[in-house]
């Protein structure tokens, strides 16, 4: 795959698919930068990764109504509960041209309103990993 337009991403939490009102993706990975330097005549630091810090954040537009948007977030952040997820570039099959980020998570950030007057009411849930596996980028 080449470049694209992200059009038909996917977005499953929990088991529900919210693909639709997903609208905002990012899979966010990075390490710690632990500094190992010792005395050296360039004077330069030396660096190793440390620990790894993952998120997936996801843009929704806001849904009440059963099995949607607020109905499967707000319970998982209220609760505290660990649950299973999955994003994709494409709702296609997974494989090496469309990988999935997926994982068992935690939902540390969900503001279950948020717009202004005569605007989309829009939420963000940011996920973290639940479990030391982390998340994962897959192609089956």
């Amino acid at each position: 795959m080449g470049k694209y337009l992200l059009t038909d991403g996917y977005v499953e939490i929990n088991t529900v698919d919210l693909s639709t009102y997903a609208h905002t993706l990012d899979t966010a990975q990075e390490k710690e930068r632990v500094d190992v330097s010792g005395f050296n005549s360039s004077g330069t630091k030396e660096y190793l990764p440390g620990s790894k810090n993952e998120t997936a954040t996801i843009g929704f537009r806001q849904d009440f109504t059963t099995s949607k948007i607020h109905q499967t977030l707000e319970p998982l952040f209220r609760n505290n509960t660990a649950f299973g997820f999955s994003i994709r570039s494409s709702s296609g099959t997974v494989s090496a041209q469309n990988p999935r980020f997926w994982g068992t998570a935690s939902l540390f950030g969900y503001n279950g309103l948020s717009g202004e007057i005569s605007s989309v009411g829009e939420v963000t849930a940011e996920l973290h990993p639940a479990t030391s596996t982390g998340f994962v980028w897959a192609t089956s």
